[in-house]
């Protein structure tokens, strides 16, 4: 059994694995060495990966590295992929694993991962295993706080999906620019990248991959844990 184990910026997710298999996958405000222990008490872990793209917890660490093969993800680990990107020490880790989880999936397929999460996140990776870079922008929920917090008289409102074209009041106006206005985003983005990119495969993940799946044009892969899919996918080609 392999234990993955991802810190993103509010919770943690956690997964385990026999090999390819996703057995169950668990979520934690915030992890503790017990929660660790109640996981895997019925389950002999062979491998535990780490990824942070938020603090490390050194004493949850310690406790992990007394498992045979422990990995705890940096700019420096082996991949089964080809990272292209310029500047390799601040790609986040979410993003490098997206790519690995990808290629996976699709080998020998130009993909492009659509991250719909904190930040709208788009990735690359071409029919070679090489990774090429992507796009970042701000999210569904940080658009709209944004729209509050830097102005004096709009309100913060939560995401809506049945929104209307033209806004007849201020919320259905912020609803309008924020959701059609991703929408348009990520469609206009993804046609960019059919224009240079043969065959390409679209793969739609994040926390509001549901939101988006419905209001997209082109026919997309929903692949809701892809992250842990990808970490995986690294501690297997590392053992």
């Amino acid at each position: 059994m392999i234990l993955v184990i991802y810190f993103e910026n509010f919770y943690t997710k956690t997964a385990v694995f026999d090999h390819r298999d996703l057995l169950g996958v668990y979520k934690f405000e915030k992890l503790e060495i017990q929660n660790i222990e109640s996981l895997t008490q019925k389950r002999k872990i062979a491998g535990c990966i780490v990824s942070s793209v938020a603090e490390s917890n050194e004493a949850l660490y310690n406790h992990l590295q007394k498992t045979k093969n422990f990995i705890l993800l940096n700019s420096n680990t082996s991949l089964p992929i080809a990272n292209k990107y310029v500047t390799p020490n601040t790609l986040g880790y979410d993003r490098l694993a997206n790519a690995v989880g990808a290629a996976a999936l699709f080998a020998g397929r130009n993909v492009l991962i659509v991250d719909a999460g904190t930040c709208l996140k788009f990735d690359f990776i071409n029919k070679r295993g090489e990774y090429l870079g992507g796009a970042i922008s701000p999210g569904l929920q940080m658009r709209y706080r944004s729209l509050f917090h830097y102005t004096t008289q709009l309100p913060l409102l939560d995401p809506i999906e049945s929104v209307k074209l033209i806004g007849d009041s201020t919320a259905n106006s912020i609803h309008s620019g924020v959701v059609n206005g991703m929408i348009a985003e990520i469609n206009g983005i993804v046609q960019q990248y059919e224009t240079v990119s043969d065959s390409l495969q679209l793969i739609l993940c994040g926390g509001d991959l549901r939101f988006f799946s419905n209001h997209l044009k082109n026919n997309i892969f929903a692949a809701p844990h892809l992250t842990l899919q990808g970490l995986n996918e690294i501690l297997l080609y590392n053992q």
